[in-house]
């Protein structure tokens, strides 16, 4: 439903001031909506349709390659039924719209990859993914690593498409451009997103926490940053929100330029000195992305299906509470329970059925067309593994999404196979056939 973060960026829409903290692309998209219906739920609806009209697109490129009625139909009753993806749509976090649309730029993968490139020549095409891509840019700080590798991808695989890729490619930055230029000076964006100094406030700690020796510059500037009783008292492994929303850390100070170089150099002098204390700490905090189970003191985040209390007046008031309550409990009871949350909503368990997929399809394609398909979800997880503040299960969402897309296409190239292989029975048969009747 609504989160802090949620909130934050309602309050933008209402009140028309927005700031880059959360990306205020999305806060102006959220806003647009608002003009139909002033409420959170506008921005559902939309999420709701979004997701339903590209599962669509996907079932009918699934259909085109090969995919029997059955799978089609398996396909859609586990992509109906699975838990998060009822919640997300319901629920304002960046990370829905921004899997969404990570989904249609993986379907227009899967489709270069069987058009062997011809899929780029069509200039319809090319628009609507430079649109695709240039959304994944604006819509969560951390996007453009995975537009950065699939650029990179297409043109290292496919150069004979070159041209069609660096249209392509100057068409998504020109997104980005017009967004973060235009838009956001016309809207009058404000402020900054602080995630590299969330990072290095989170890695600094560790250091501390693991008895790290600082010098007295080191020591009075930290102190200006946040109380040195803090970074000890606050340090938690699994997630930086205790050190820096407690209302010590200094935000105002490190808007100043000066103040954030400082802040990088004494960063680099002390984990360059305590590098076993960081690998402790990076094990740690990324429990997330490449556990099955649960660390001690970890946890798994998934849903969030409240909408906090808030002074905008905005309250849940479902429709059928008693089923609200059953879905909740249930998801809960799901979070506690280590097969269901190891079934159902734990990232890690998708990532590897990711690379699974990905090694049994890489049997029907050549290597250019699984890296094509494979670095794009590699490049989402080593993101989130370098920069991960919290153990939230939206983080890594695409990963949910995509499975059910690979297995389907898996079980296309199969299909196309087995007919492949009866017709070449068949005409096998067809002439022995005939060379006995002649002879």
């Amino acid at each position: 439903m609504m989160s802090q973060d949620s909130l934050d960026q309602w309050r933008q829409v209402s009140t028309f001031d927005f700031d880059d903290w959360h990306p205020a692309f999305l806060s102006y998209l959220y806003w647009l909506l608002s003009r139909l219906w002033l409420s959170p739920g506008v921005v559902c609806v939309g999420q709701i349709l979004a997701m339903a009209w590209v599962f669509a697109y996907g079932m009918v490129q699934l259909e085109k390659f090969g995919l029997p009625w059955w799978g089609l139909g398996l396909l859609t009753i586990f992509f109906s039924l699975f838990p998060l993806n009822g919640f997300y749509v319901n629920t304002l976090f960046k990370d829905v719209p921004f899997s969404i649309a990570f989904l249609l730029a993986f379907i227009y993968l899967l489709q270069i990859v069987e058009s062997k490139g011809l899929w780029l020549n069509y200039n319809r095409n090319i628009l609507a993914f430079a649109l695709t891509l240039g959304f994944i840019c604006v819509i969560r700080h951390n996007g453009i690593m995975t537009v950065v590798t699939i650029a990179g991808t297409l043109l290292a695989g496919y150069w004979a498409l070159k041209r069609r890729t660096a249209l392509l490619i100057v068409l998504a930055v020109g997104t980005v451009f017009l967004v973060k230029g235009p838009l956001y000076k016309a809207i009058q964006v404000q402020g900054r997103f602080f995630g590299v100094e969330m990072l290095m406030t989170h890695q600094i700690a560790a250091a501390i926490n693991a008895g790290a020796a600082l010098t007295q510059d080191e020591q009075r500037f930290l102190h200006t940053v946040l109380p040195q009783s803090t970074w000890q008292q606050h340090y938690n492994p699994f997630e930086v929100d205790s050190l820096v929303f407690n209302g010590h850390f200094n935000y105002p100070f490190l808007m100043q330029e000066w103040a954030r170089r400082e802040y990088r150099a004494v960063w680099f002098g002390i984990i360059r000195r305590n590098v076993p204390a960081l690998l402790r700490h990076q094990a740690q905090v990324t429990d997330l992305v490449w556990n099955i189970g649960l660390q001690p003191g970890s946890y798994n985040y998934a849903v969030h299906p409240v909408i906090d209390t808030n002074e905008l007046g905005l309250q849940l008031q479902p429709v059928l509470p008693g089923l609200q309550s059953f879905l909740t409990r249930k998801i809960h009871d799901a979070n506690r329970n280590y097969y269901y949350r190891t079934l159902l909503l734990r990232p890690a368990t998708y990532l590897y059925l990711n690379i699974l997929l990905l090694l049994l399809i890489s049997r029907y394609l050549r290597w250019k067309e699984v890296l094509l398909l494979a670095l794009p979800i590699l490049s989402l997880a080593f993101g989130v593994f370098l920069t991960i503040p919290a153990q939230h299960v939206r983080y890594l969402y695409p990963c949910f999404l995509l499975a059910p897309f690979l297995a389907g296409y898996w079980i296309s190239l199969l299909a196309r196979t087995r007919k492949l292989d009866i017709a070449l029975q068949l005409k096998q048969k067809e002439v022995k056939g005939s060379e006995v009747f002649f002879s």
